[in-house]
């Protein structure tokens, strides 16, 4: 009981380090778990697009629908393929209770996914269900908030005039799928006439027969390429090539974009694993540090140990079984901070994890590994060092310190400071580039601009009318329609576009818009116009992105044409005009560079950008919201806002930087507990020098200084070591960003003060508490 004080210090260190330990452990792991409970996973593989135009690649996880039948037709090392392909955002209605719905999470597939993948059926054959056109599969979820029920085989659901036949009902999918939809609907319902060789819309997955190579299936991959692809591209001087990717690689190594479903990023994984290793090294020293502290209170029971006859083994044993079952008390403390903060941090990091995953096999063995390695690490040098102690000289009170044990605890000291030290720097910095990502110029003005959705035909037909109702209403500045809105894909055909040598072929990122785009948006024209009804001419008119025209070296770009050359007839029939040049804006996140841009006229486009004023903002959107019922009055209304939109393409970096930055206080935290250990270890041992320097005439700040000076040296030491690590690891992270934010060494000086603040908080009162001690006493006593 004479060493609670300690004790409590040990177990609050220890409780923090491991519950965070175990909390990132559980994130690492439910990473690391995506698409292994499929029984086939080692031998699934997705098949990848590349494009290599002008000796730069782009890459792409959809391929052309053909590929996949002639892959399972013809190569006998393909067991089966499978196709998936997203639907457009469709409104789907139950025709006997007039629910409806806009879905965005309804796909083509093949009936082939059931042999692929495991996804098991509640309810259906998985051997029959996508066999028929015209039918679908729900996932539980998708049942119920349709039929209120489970059991609805036969029922039916329709979409644009067409009934599709429920033939099956599967369990909601697993949070750890990289593939993510909520109904299937029969790949033979999707229209024959976009399965070409020339377009790219669907993902291709295969299950390869035992024994097959990744090498094997990348043969066969070559040979369709020579020949169907090679005939076709090659006279655009565009190469297309394909290549195998292993489906456990999918969700954590890849992110094309365009993929079906999600996406994680291995270069966290190792920056977390990072982290527990550095919450755990601080643990450890925390400990060693108030082990060592109380050295002196307790060299005298070891003294009477071993003149009773205790070893050296004996002594060891027992301060090494002390440290495990403090360890695993404090482990047992953890266990339940894990399952009172697990919905915080499940909430914090996107994530569904249960209590129950806390016995998994993995987790129950990094658990040990936990306690053991921090029970005998942390316990060996107090054991080691205490074990040592002549009996004579601690029961004659002549007990002095090695100054090899000065070294070793001054280094575990400087050790402790550059971690606290690089995790503020990395947190700051991450901090400073979430902060240039939300500020900076995008090349348009996405406030105040609601994007609605008209997925429906008949809508967008009649799109024009709706936009010149809009316009009329109060407080709507500007409105007009497009095919994609920022942070939305574009389309890529192969373009004849005029270069400075004559017609070229090129592969050109593209979308449609109608009058008013540039203005509803806020993009500047940097030359020529915008698109004008002043003009007959511009129903074939185009903009151009000033990167559109850096690519293709054009001096004078206004009049330039552009004509689809992907050998369909009806867009091969128009040649579009350049009439203007507009400011590069980013289409994507800042992840990504800005490629070269072509925005055609046209109408029947997806999206309605509507730019509004800030006045009566809920009014306006009542008014255009009428103005749709008025025209379309049986289809739901739905919109959001275009900054929103475009900031969900940085919700995972803003989540693990909120992450970074919790763990990074809790580092500070345990720091803070370690260094009033060492404060006092260090106030205990020099007590007697204290109470002689005041009996000589130093007063209390002298002390202070001199409590002090040793610990801004080992400070010191520690930032020399941790500003280079730290620049060199956040430069490579913020590399993985097209656009990014530079280092400052302002952050550096502001983690010195923040990590010297703390030190002389910590430390002060141990320092100051001595200095106020009588010295006659303190002499005395020692």
């Amino acid at each position: 009981m004479q060493y609670k004080g300690y004790s409590s210090l040990n177990i609050l260190g220890l409780t923090l380090g491991i519950t965070c330990t175990l909390l990132i452990s559980m994130y690492i792991f439910d990473e690391l778990s995506y698409d292994k409970f499929h029984t086939n996973r080692e031998r699934i593989y997705r098949v990848i697009s590349t494009f290599v135009e002008s000796g730069k690649e782009t890459n792409y996880s959809t391929t052309q629908i053909p590929l996949a039948e002639e892959l399972e037709s013809k190569y006998s090392e393909i067991a089966y393929s499978v196709r998936l392909l997203k639907s457009d955002r469709e409104l789907f209605t139950n025709p006997v209770t007039e629910q409806r719905y806009y879905e965005e999470g309804f796909y083509y597939a093949d009936p082939t996914l059931f042999k692929v993948f495991d996804f098991p059926l509640l309810h259906g054959d998985p051997n029959t269900a996508l066999n028929e056109s015209n039918t679908i599969i729900l996932t539980k979820s998708a049942a119920i908030k349709y039929f209120g029920s489970e059991d609805i085989i036969g029922r039916q659901l329709e979409n644009k005039g067409n009934l599709y036949n429920v033939t099956g009902v599967m369990e909601d999918l697993p949070s750890n799928s990289h593939i993510t939809f909520d109904a299937l609907i029969s790949f033979s319902s999707f229209p024959r006439e976009f399965s070409s060789w020339d377009s790219w819309f669907t993902s291709t997955y295969v299950l390869v027969k035992e024994g097959t190579t990744i090498n094997n299936i990348e043969r066969s991959l070559e040979q369709i390429r020579v020949e169907h692809v090679e005939p076709k591209f090659s006279k655009f001087n565009l190469e297309v090539k394909y290549w195998a990717q292993p489906l456990s690689s999918i969700y954590l190594e890849t992110d094309f974009g365009d993929q079906a479903g999600e996406s994680g990023d291995m270069s966290y994984i190792y920056i977390f694993i990072a982290i527990a290793l550095f919450i755990l090294t601080i643990a450890i020293i925390n400990y060693i540090n108030l082990a060592t502290a109380q050295a002196s209170r307790r060299a005298k029971e070891i003294g009477v140990r071993k003149t009773m006859g205790s070893g050296k083994k004996q002594i060891i044993f027992q301060f090494i079984t002390e440290s495990t079952l403090l360890t695993l008390l404090s482990f047992m403390l953890s266990l339940l901070c894990v399952i009172l903060f697990l919905p915080y941090f499940n909430e914090l990091a996107d994530k569904t994890m249960l209590i129950v995953d806390l016995v998994q096999p993995k987790i129950i063995l990094t658990s040990a590994l936990i306690v053991l390695l921090v029970g005998i690490v942390g316990g060996s040098y107090p054991a080691f060092y205490l074990s040592q102690f002549n009996p004579v000289d601690v029961l004659k009170g002549s007990l002095t310190q090695g100054a090899a044990n000065g070294r070793l605890r001054k280094t575990l000291v400087i050790l402790q400071f550059v971690i606290a030290v690089i995790m503020l720097i990395c947190t700051s910095v991450v901090y400073d580039q979430l902060v240039f990502l939300n500020n900076k110029d995008l090349g348009f003005d996405y406030t105040q601009v609601l994007t609605i959705p008209m997925p429906d035909e008949n809508i967008r037909t009649k799109s024009d009318v709706l936009i010149n109702e809009i316009k009329n209403r109060a407080d709507v500045i500007e409105a007009s329609s497009s095919s994609s809105t920022p942070g939305k894909d574009l389309f890529y055909a192969i373009m004849k576009v005029d270069g400075p040598a004559g017609l070229v072929s090129k592969g050109v990122n593209f979308c449609f818009a109608g009058f008013g785009f540039t203005e509803s948006l806020g993009i500047p024209v940097i030359k020529g116009r915008s698109f004008s009804k002043d003009f007959i001419s511009d129903s074939t008119a185009a903009l151009v992105n000033q990167s559109m025209v850096k690519s293709m070296g054009w001096l004078d770009p206004i009049g330039k044409k552009l004509t689809f050359d992907d050998g369909n007839p009806e867009t091969m029939e128009t040649t579009y005009t350049v009439v203007g040049i507009i400011n590069d804006f980013h289409q994507h996140s800042l992840h990504n560079v800005i490629k070269p841009l072509a925005i055609f006229q046209g109408k029947g486009n997806y999206y309605l950008n509507v730019k509004v004023s800030t006045a009566n903002l809920q009014t306006t959107i009542k008014a255009i919201e009428d103005a749709w019922g008025n025209m379309n009055n049986d289809k739901p209304f739905s919109y959001s806002f275009l900054d929103d939109d475009f900031r969900i393409q940085y919700e995972n970096d803003q989540k693990r930087g909120e992450i970074f930055t919790l763990f990074t206080i809790i580092i500070i935290i345990i720091s803070c507990i370690g260094l009033i250990g060492l404060a006092s270890y260090t106030t205990e041992r020099r007590a007697r020098e204290i109470g002689i320097r005041k009996v000589i005439g130093a007063d209390i700040t002298d002390i202070v200084k001199m409590m002090f000076r040793e610990f801004i040296w080992l400070i010191s030491i520690s930032l020399i070591i941790a500003f280079p690590l730290a620049y060199y690891f956040m430069n490579k992270w913020l590399q993985t960003f097209a656009y990014q934010t530079s280092f400052s060494w302002i952050n550096c000086i502001v983690a010195a003060l923040i990590i010297i603040i703390v030190t002389v908080s910590s430390i002060g009162f141990h320092t100051l508490k001595a200095a106020r001690i009588n010295p006659v006493k303190i002499i005395k006593e020692k």
